[in-house]
């Protein structure tokens, strides 16, 4: 049986992901390692990557390199999205990491992004009979795709991500009623053209990818479960955004679902989740662990 052995690194905007995994026969893989780390690259925003971000991420990733020499890894793919992308010293931030490390990084563009996420969820969730809508938060941008089997209706990628929210809208503690009206109105106007998709559809199921959906999928009640996803009850989801959102950082450290890494970010991601379920309610709520890096195992085992 031939078996290769690939390495997928995942560069976002808050958190490098590094996954390691045999491809097997008829598009099968089997996960060798599994790795995150927060790097916050997009922590001073999107415009420039200061120094300490940067270093950050060097760090990151000789770690991962050293991980990859030592599980023999045929091939690494080195994916970067939004802060890389948008970033005005992105590519020059990309070199180092590429001198560095001597792994090659790829910057990609907010569709090959989406389209990464929807083979690697489309891979994991069970055959659904409604559109869904697969909502991907990450520091720098936020992925929308509606799709129903293999028909993509909308996708789009947003300049929201949690980071840039957080430095934008969140200056108080706990986050004043002022910013979080002003939050709406922002998001109410970014993603006009969504929430109109939205409307068009009679029916729809909201598909949480990783990330904050994590935390969601920690607290809420769940109605079936995969694999790699599961249905979580849309009762209470809202109640619970909200007391979240209402909370002071000192209370939401008491809250064994939320990791300490996302302390910070939690709110903004919360308050977006939030306006897209009052926007346009879902009928149900799933949680899928597969996205971008699953993707493009999915891209090179196909």
């Amino acid at each position: 049986m031939s078996v290769s052995r690939i390495a997928v690194i995942d560069l976002g905007s808050n958190t490098f992901h590094l996954l390691i995994v045999d491809l097997l026969p008829q598009e099968e893989w089997i996960p060798v390692l599994k790795d995150r780390r927060y790097v916050k690259l997009a922590a001073g925003g999107l415009h420039q990557i200061d120094l300490e971000s940067i270093n950050r991420a060097v760090q990151v990733m000789k770690e991962f390199a050293a991980q990859i020499r030592d599980w023999k890894v045929d091939a690494t793919y080195a994916i970067a999205t939004a802060a890389l992308r948008e970033a005005s010293n992105g590519k020059e931030v990309a070199n180092i990491l590429e001198n560095e490390t001597g792994i090659p990084i790829e910057i990609i563009d907010g569709q090959q992004e989406a389209h990464y996420i929807l083979k690697g969820i489309q891979s994991a969730l069970p055959p659904l009979d409604s559109p869904c809508l697969i909502m991907d938060i990450g520091g720098g941008s936020v992925e929308f795709i509606l799709f129903k089997g293999h028909d993509i209706l909308f996708a789009r990628s947003y300049k929201i991500g949690v980071a840039l929210l957080f430095k934008g809208f969140h200056k108080h503690d706990p986050i004043s009623e002022n910013e979080i009206s002003n939050l709406t109105q922002y998001l109410d106007g970014e993603l006009d053209d969504l929430i109109h998709q939205l409307n068009e559809t009679d029916r729809y199921y909201l598909v949480g990818a990783s990330g904050s959906f994590e935390v969601i999928q920690d607290f809420m009640p769940k109605l079936q479960t995969g694999t790699h996803w599961s249905e979580l009850a849309l009762p209470g989801l809202d109640e619970y955004l909200s007391a979240v959102i209402e909370e002071t950082l000192d209370q939401r450290k008491r809250r064994k679902e939320i990791p300490a890494e996302r302390l910070d970010y939690i709110v903004v991601a919360y308050l977006l989740i939030r306006f897209i379920i009052r926007s346009k309610p879902p009928a149900k709520l799933f949680y899928c662990d597969y996205a971008l890096k699953e993707g493009v195992i999915a891209d090179r085992s196909g």
